[in-house]
This record gives structure tokens, sequence and C-alpha cells, in this order.
């Protein structure tokens, strides 16, 4: 009975992507705001060759949980394919639950460094811009930037924070 329900809530999840699209997409018009702030961290963090994959949907970063993607309203993130360099930009829906998703990238990089696979799915220069990670809060945004050196890491945070207003 167990498995016969199981196949029933696939086969309405398959049937519902197919009419309705993919669940928790954002508008390109909603994330173009938090588009234009990735491009202007990109440009001061550098590295943009490692970059390969973009996206506007919370549950395709890592960081936001399925608890938290709820409380995305819109966002935009570009990404390697290990995710090693990462820049996220996400506005919530309140700035009570920006907090929450500040205190979720924060428990992101964490749990990145202390992974017990961290040495071996990493190169050394990956490893280190995964260290140097920076994530921040301002109102309803909230950013992940990892991309290279603390210092140029903290650029592209200063270029977010300068387009939120």
């Amino acid at each position: 009975m167990k498995k016969m329900a199981k196949v029933l809530v696939m086969m309405c999840v398959v049937a519902g992507l197919l009419l309705g699209g993919q669940p928790g997409t954002t508008s390109k018009a909603a994330g173009s705001k938090e588009k234009a702030m990735c491009a202007a961290a990109l440009k001061r963090t550098g590295n943009a060759k490692k970059l390969n994959y973009k996206s506007t949907t919370p549950y395709e970063f890592d960081a936001i949980s399925y608890k938290h993607q709820k409380k995305v309203k819109s966002m935009y993130f570009v990404t390697s394919d290990n995710t090693a360099y990462v820049i996220c930009v996400a506005k919530a829906k309140t700035t009570k639950q920006a907090k929450a998703l500040y205190s979720a990238f924060g428990k992101y990089k964490y749990n990145k460094m202390h992974d017990t696979y961290f040495k071996k799915d990493y190169k050394k220069s990956e490893q280190s811009v995964i260290k140097n990670a920076v994530y921040g809060r301002k109102g309803a945004y909230v950013w992940y930037i990892a991309m290279s050196s603390k210092k140029k890491n903290l650029a592209g945070q200063a270029a977010i924070k300068k387009k939120i207003k």
C-alpha cells in the first residue's frame, strides 16, 4: 500500500511539472535586481571564467534548505560545477526571514568547511576560496560570495551593498 502511495505521489509531481512548470521558480523580472547585484560583485571579485551555471530558483542552491526556500521572494546565483565558486543574492519576503537566511548562509559556510570530504573534493585553491567566503545581510537582502581572496570578496560585498537602496 505504501509503495502504491509513493507511485501515486510521484505521478502527481510529474504531472504538475508537465502542466505547471518548475516548482519554486521566480520570475525573471523579480530576479533582475539580484542579477545586477551579482554582476556588480562579479566585476569586483573576478574569476568569472570559473562560473558555468546560473539560476533564479532557491532549491538549486545548497545553502537554502527546503525550510528556507519559502522565505525567498526572489534570487539570482551563479556557481561553478562543484559549488566552490559562488555568488548568490537573495531577497527575502521580510526582514525577519532575511535574518533566518543570513543564519543559513553562515551554517552553510561552516558545514562546507568542516565536511569530511572537504580536502578530498576540493583543490587547495578551491579550499582557500571557500574559507574566504563572505556572507551578509542588509534589509531584506542576503548574499553569499565565495569567489577569490577575502579582500576581493569583501569588495564584491561592498558592491552589493552599494546597489541596495
